[in-house]
């Protein structure tokens, strides 16, 4: 009797058997996924809209004194526009986001005081804020993260950082990963810029460990709408996120 046809038989239920267990051996990874959608999905999750009530009590925050510094204010870039690069890096489950990502984000918004009744109104970064408005700003990053404001002093083209103004120099504010943070921190605290055209604001959002060449160079995309502005940036391996607004007077 012929047991070649019984033979291969065998042999492919071995191989099928070997494909099966070889299969069950690999890791489920996510496809790469459109980085700014994705990062709408979380802000969406994490970022609550605020309820405009009206505000009964303004306190003015004064900014520190500013140190006086030659130091040139060079920003770090911030583009208007999308990122090439798709996000990678773990499984996106619409509410985390992860550290293993290779994109990492910070939601920032103008809550500006005007009008009858003092009732907040919202703004993207891009808008400003004019001279005499009282304003807080909302930050909301993906990572843990320490904040500060600067001042720059002078010229539009050559002005002069003069060091941290809020808080205090050599302090900083912690906030943890989604949380969303008020600066100045006191429900009626508020800011005014009120000295001439010349004075801005810098915001820096950066992980605590964004210090010298761990800080990652990549640029920082945004996207502004109607309930703030969006920023992304790539944060190659072996680096931390590091983010920067700068905030102008409006005319």
């Amino acid at each position: 009797m012929n047991n070649t046809p019984f033979k291969m038989l065998a042999v492919a239920a071995t191989l099928a058997l070997g494909a099966h267990a070889h299969a069950q051996d690999k890791t489920i990874v996510a496809e790469p996924v459109p980085a700014f959608p994705a990062f709408n999905q979380w802000v969406t999750a994490y970022v609550l809209t605020p309820v405009a009530a009206p505000v009964a009590r303004i306190e003015t925050v004064r900014f520190a004194p500013p140190v006086q510094t030659e130091e040139t204010y060079q920003p770090l870039p911030v583009i208007a526009g999308l990122p090439e690069l798709p996000l990678a890096g773990a499984a996106l489950d619409g509410r985390a986001w992860a550290p293993e990502f290779n994109y990492q984000g910070l939601h920032m918004t103008l809550m500006v005081l005007g009008g009858q009744g003092r009732r907040p109104t919202y703004r993207s970064m891009d808008k400003g804020v004019r001279p005499g408005e009282h304003f807080k700003i909302r930050v909301t990053a993906t990572y843990a993260a320490v904040a500060g404001i600067d001042q720059v002093l002078g010229d539009v083209w050559y002005g002069k950082r003069s060091g941290q103004v809020y808080p205090a120099p050599g302090m900083s504010v912690q906030m943890k990963a989604g949380e969303s943070v008020y600066l100045p921190l006191g429900a009626q605290e508020y800011f005014v810029m009120n000295r001439p055209q010349e004075q801005r604001l810098v915001v820096t959002v950066r992980h605590a460990k964004a210090v010298g060449a761990a800080r990652s160079t990549q640029p920082a995309y945004r996207q502004d709408g109607g309930n703030g502005s969006q920023y992304l940036q790539l944060v190659p391996e072996g680096s931390f996120p590091a983010i920067e607004q700068l905030i102008a007077q409006a005319n």
